[in-house]
């Protein structure tokens, strides 16, 4: 019998017993498909009366409200456990991933705007785009190919930076292991805030850093990984049209945005200039963002041993802990930034 455990508004964790008849609670990863899966619905039967359209948003708000105030989740998934259920996800993601994006176009260049109901009804499913993709995109393709740049694998690997340049961010996988990974919570490292750094000036000073570091790591690399996504572009437009593509490089923009909030938020004032780097990351226990971000939860233990598949990542019992999961933490980042800072400042993280 699977044991939950759950923190009530007083603050006090409890544990509640689950029925025999519910699937194992690592099952929950599927999780991961639901997002991607609604938005494929979305766009492959858009577009949609604007009522409707919006409507299709409220799995997305319900993922977002678990995932605040939802359980937490500390456990291992067992050594018996087969990873080929893991590994499938990974592979479903990424198929889910191409199969958006080209939907996405679809869907884009067959909205109308010749009346005003016509008008309406575009632009509430370019609303429902906005809030979709750009959450789906960050969780459904960018942390696959997090995975997948870790894996020993050359193919998939490749298959990692494949999934990063269909959002024009394939230099992430050369700067987030040569540079992230190889000099954590150091001046060196363009992805650990500095603490009283704002969200804005850290996504500057990353944007410039991580080229600057891919470029004077791997130049043909990089190049050829540039050259790839402006072809992928060029094609797209071809396909779709510019506003398909404007629409797909805003949500790819907004993917990469929530991206840098979780690295942000992760490992914020964990310098090795203020003492704290031997912390690696902030912890959170929440079960839907473990699910959801692919076990991204578990960081501090992913730093320590990096090319460990995510289901063997181990909950960490140091770090300060943040309050919310990582959708209520990258919206905290984003919307309230100074807020943010005040909280994160005022922890006890020594």
């Amino acid at each position: 019998m699977d044991i939950l455990t759950k923190t009530a508004a007083d603050g006090v964790s409890r544990t509640v017993r689950l029925p025999d008849f519910l699937p194992p609670w690592w099952c929950g990863f599927g999780l991961s498909l639901v997002m991607p899966g609604c938005l494929f619905a979305f766009l492959a039967t858009g577009p949609h009366p604007a009522v409707q359209a919006l409507a299709w948003t409220l799995p997305f708000a319900a993922l977002f409200a678990a995932d605040c105030f939802g359980p937490r989740e500390r456990r291992s998934v067992p050594a018996e456990v087969p990873r080929r259920f893991f590994d499938g996800l990974l592979y479903a993601l990424a198929l889910l991933q191409l199969l958006n994006v080209l939907a996405l176009g679809l869907l884009a260049s067959r909205l109308s705007w010749g009346d005003p109901t016509e008008l309406a009804n575009s632009l509430a499913n370019l609303l429902a785009i906005r809030i979709m993709a750009g959450a789906n995109f960050c969780c459904a393709a960018i942390c696959p190919a997090h995975e997948f740049v870790h894996r020993h694998r050359p193919w998939q690997r490749l298959l990692g930076r494949f999934l990063l340049a269909t959002l024009f961010y394939d230099h992430f996988a050369i700067a987030h292991k040569r540079a992230h990974h190889a000099m954590l919570g150091s001046a060196l490292d363009p992805s650990t805030a500095v603490a009283g750094e704002s969200y804005e000036s850290f996504f500057r000073r990353v944007a410039i850093q991580q080229w600057r570091i891919a470029w004077e790591t791997d130049r043909w690399t990089t190049l050829a990984g540039a050259a790839a996504e402006a072809l992928w572009l060029a094609v797209y437009v071809w396909l779709f049209g510019l506003l398909a593509a404007a629409v797909f490089l805003h949500c790819a923009y907004t993917a990469v945005r929530i991206l840098e909030a979780v690295n942000y938020f992760q490992h914020y004032g964990l310098t090795q200039a203020s003492g704290r780097s031997r912390l690696a990351a902030w912890r959170n226990d929440s079960a839907v963002s473990l699910f959801l971000f692919l076990g991204l939860t578990r960081h501090a233990d992913h730093h320590r041993r990096p090319g460990v598949p995510y289901p063997d990542l181990l909950a960490s019992a140091q770090g300060p802990v943040m309050p919310y999961g990582y959708w209520g933490m990258a919206v905290m980042v984003l919307r309230r930034n100074e807020k943010y800072r005040a909280w994160a400042d005022a922890q006890d993280i020594a």
